[in-house]
């Protein structure tokens, strides 16, 4: 594990993974406070997202979700979790099909909806898997259909989501 202050050093010379580390850090860290002011993690990352590190793409996508170091901007943050998603990230895929399956920040859209939480459950992401369960049970955004909405809520369930296995109990 690196210190705090090569860390420091990298980040100044432009290292995108070291700017998201110290953010992280920052945020997150053990022996550090949470921080009351969000606004050095938001630069942080920020600066690193800009240069293409696909981590800090999607937690700068959660800063403006939950308007922590900016302004709450859903629409902003649905920009970043597209550019993390482009680059693989399932959790920013999840995010992506539930803001559309919710209108938050986007216009409520079922197919985009069905697109990320499909991208995403074929990578393994238990939530994409059982709330793709949930659309094909209730039939949101794509049609009804209780032997996918059961093969979604296995796949989850058997990653341990117990949603997913209330849910299979159910159906």
């Amino acid at each position: 594990m690196e210190t705090t202050a090569v860390l420091q050093k990298r980040a100044e010379q432009g290292d995108a993974d070291a700017l998201f580390r110290l953010g992280h850090r920052l945020a997150f860290g053990r022996h550090c406070p949470r921080p009351t002011e969000w606004a050095a993690v938001f630069s942080l990352w920020k600066q690193a997202a800009y240069a293409g590190h696909v981590r800090a793409c999607f937690y700068l996508g959660v800063c403006y979700e939950d308007g922590r170091g900016a302004e709450q901007d859903l629409p902003e943050s649905i920009r970043w979790f597209e550019k993390a998603a482009e680059q693989n990230h399932s959790v920013a895929m999840y995010n992506l099909g539930f803001s559309y399956r919710k209108g938050d920040g986007a216009v409520q859209d079922g197919e985009r909806m069905r697109y990320w939480y499909m991208k995403a459950a074929k990578q393994g992401d238990a939530p994409s898997r059982r709330d793709l369960g949930w659309c094909y049970h209730t039939g949101f955004g794509v049609e009804q259909d209780d032997v996918l909405a059961a093969y979604w809520y296995r796949a989850a369930a058997r990653q341990g989501d117990r949603m997913a296995q209330y849910n299979l109990g159910l159906s």
